[in-house]
């Protein structure tokens, strides 16, 4: 069964916080996919239970292990064109990583290369998935 805990703190937008440790049997290297609401689904018509939706905002690793806590890092990348010198019309393929929004009072950023975390966010261990 995979490890599971949450986000107890976002410490920058590169950085979080994870409620599980080294008592827990986090090492570093591991991953985890911090996880979006759970959002039961019902049948409009019978009101019958239909299921669940899971969603993943965002896959961290653990870069830091202590007893009771890790801190993991953003590491998924995305490409974006940018302009070689500002007003040229050439462009050079430029990797970013994604990143976390900071203000958890924010309302969620529509861009999907920010993830919207929050402290209490389910993190669910990554077995065997890049």
């Amino acid at each position: 069964m995979n490890m599971e805990g949450k986000v107890a703190a976002v410490i920058n937008r590169r950085e979080l916080v994870i409620n599980r440790g080294s008592d827990a049997g986090v090492q570093e290297g591991m991953k985890f996919r911090v996880m979006d609401r759970r959002l039961e689904i019902t049948d409009p018509e019978s009101n019958e239970p239909l299921g669940a939706l899971e969603r993943e905002k965002i896959r961290v690793k653990v870069s830091e292990v202590h007893p009771k806590f890790s801190i993991a890092m953003t590491y998924e990348t995305y490409q974006v064109s940018e302009p070689v010198l500002p007003g040229m019309l050439s462009a050079q393929r430029v990797t970013r990583v994604r990143t976390l929004q900071m203000r958890s009072d924010a309302v969620p950023s529509p861009d999907d290369r920010v993830a919207s975390v929050r402290e209490g966010d389910l993190v669910v261990e990554l077995e065997g998935i890049g």
